[in-house]
């Protein structure tokens, strides 16, 4: 924005005059692609932050009562109910270890970031991570960040089969509008930014890696979407419309059942604090002999229909004609037929996202045996095992541009090992440690060589750290001992 004036959305375009001519056509397509999906990103994010109103079919809700609290989360439920089983825990390479990366992975606190990346693709389809070099002391060396689909847009290059290019924002102003962006090319880095006056700024950094420093994570690809969909399909947001109204209705079901509707025939108005009152026609002295003044609706006296209605004290006297008011009650709805409805949402989406029943609050189900339990978990398990394959394939893409980077070569100067690195994500059935010893004791029967080696205590559930410092034990307790070695046979001697 050139003229200075105040950019008109979170997201402004910078000027295409500062950018260089070979990058103008992909930043304009990236700009169109994010305003093009940028409602329905708000439309998740709502759902997921459970921020959505109350969908109304103006047939039995009052429009007052649409304002009442009806918050439903199964969405956040669908989301992080995938995001807990699926647990990046570091790069392993066949036959050793890689010192240096898993420093790296320290220092960029890989697994937390993995775990933000992997709840914006659930939630949006796709999330992503770049990598960069540090550019101050108290970064790493190499720099790894992670985006949403509401700080990032990619385009895909179907004849390369992965991103073309990629747009981060990296700062905004105090007003929280984007300021400075980071534009990912196969061949450099644009970064993107405007001083106060909104005036735009460019700087090209060209590196040698061959493709962009941007890594997406998807989330249920396939041909047609190659960067996914959310995990919060039209079904879903359906479903929990439809259970929030059903919550509102319950709780208005309750309100009556607490205090059911009653009703006194031929009673005095008196007794419900009524005040037959004349409105005051404009212009008139108020005098009661106005007829052309309209009927104002009666006034009531709020203390006097509580106490008519609780029964504190309530005497009906006979009308003119000896009859005594009648009284009586309106019968309430009855509560299970809500809960019947509430159960049944949950069931149409429990069915929907594969997320056990017993997750969304409602303890309807009685499993007979851990197996029957654990049968419940299956879908929501098969899930995440086939989500954890599109992700360790981008976490590995991750690690290659971490040690490409690191190394100051391109990426195709990688090594056969650096090129195999393997993302291990934990098991997401979640297994005990108790389960998981008693399998690998019976493996370790049959091949007594696996015992004690890496593999076996990965194969145990043992984190990285653990293992190491197992590892290094031994080795100390290996050294020792040739020590004792040495030093006996140079005394016998």
């Amino acid at each position: 924005m050139s003229d200075g004036s105040k950019p008109a959305t979170s997201t402004p375009r910078p000027d295409l005059d500062v950018v260089p001519a070979r990058y103008r056509e992909h930043v304009v397509d990236l700009f169109d692609t994010w305003a093009a999906v940028r409602a329905r990103n708000a439309a998740l994010r709502s759902y997921v932050e459970m921020k959505q109103a109350t969908k109304d079919l103006g047939i039995s809700i009052p429009p007052d009562l649409v304002k009442v609290n009806t918050v439903v989360g199964w969405a956040d439920k669908a989301m992080r109910v995938r995001a807990v089983r699926s647990k990046f825990q570091g790069f392993v390479f066949e036959g050793e270890q890689d010192r240096r990366l898993d420093a790296l992975v320290r220092r960029n606190r890989l697994a937390s970031k993995y775990s933000m990346a992997v709840r914006g693709a659930l939630t949006y389809g796709c999330s992503a991570m770049t990598v960069m070099r540090g550019a101050t002391k108290r970064q790493p060396p190499v720099m790894v960040r992670g985006f949403s689909a509401n700080q990032c847009v990619m385009l895909w290059d179907k004849d390369e089969d992965a991103i073309g290019c990629g747009l981060a924002v990296v700062g905004v102003d105090r007003e929280g509008v984007a300021s400075r962006y980071v534009l990912h090319e196969p061949d450099a880095v644009v970064t993107l930014w405007r001083d106060d006056g909104y005036d735009w700024e460019c700087l090209v950094e060209p590196h040698v890696m061959g493709r962009p420093l941007m890594v997406p994570l998807v989330h249920d690809a396939d041909d047609d979407r190659p960067l996914g969909h959310s995990v919060i399909t039209p079904e879903v947001m359906g479903i929990i419309d439809k259970a929030m109204r059903d919550v509102l209705r319950m709780e208005v079901g309750a309100e009556f059942f607490t205090a059911p509707q009653r009703y006194i025939l031929g009673a005095d108005p008196d007794l419900f604090g009524y005040d037959q009152v004349r409105e005051v026609a404009e212009g008139g002295d108020g005098a009661d002999d106005d007829d052309d003044a309209p009927e104002a609706a009666p006034a009531t006296d709020p203390r006097k229909m509580m106490r008519a209605y609780l029964g504190a004290f309530l005497a009906l006297t006979r009308d003119a004609n000896g009859d005594v008011p009648q009284v009586g009650q309106f019968a309430p709805g009855d509560a299970s037929n809500f809960i019947a409805v509430f159960e049944n949402d949950a069931q149409r989406f429990s069915g929907a996202t594969n997320v056990p029943l017993g997750q969304l609050g409602v303890l309807s189900n009685t499993y007979t045996s851990s197996d029957a339990l654990g049968a419940a978990n299956d879908p929501l398990i098969l899930d995440v095992e086939a989500l954890n394959v599109r992700m360790g394939e981008s976490m590995e893409e991750v690690a290659r541009l971490m040690m490409a980077l690191d190394a100051g070569v391109g990426y195709d100067k990688l090594d056969n090992r650096q090129m195999g690195v393997i993302a291990q994500l934990a098991d997401p059935a979640q297994p005990t440690i108790s389960a998981t010893a008693d399998a690998w004791t019976k493996i370790g029967a049959a091949d007594q060589s696996l015992v004690g080696t890496r593999v076996w205590y990965e194969g145990l559930g043992l984190s990285k750290a653990t293992i190491d410092r197992i590892m290094a034990a031994r080795d100390q307790a290996g050294s020792i001992e040739i020590l004792n070695e040495i030093a006996q046979q140079l005394g016998e001697a």
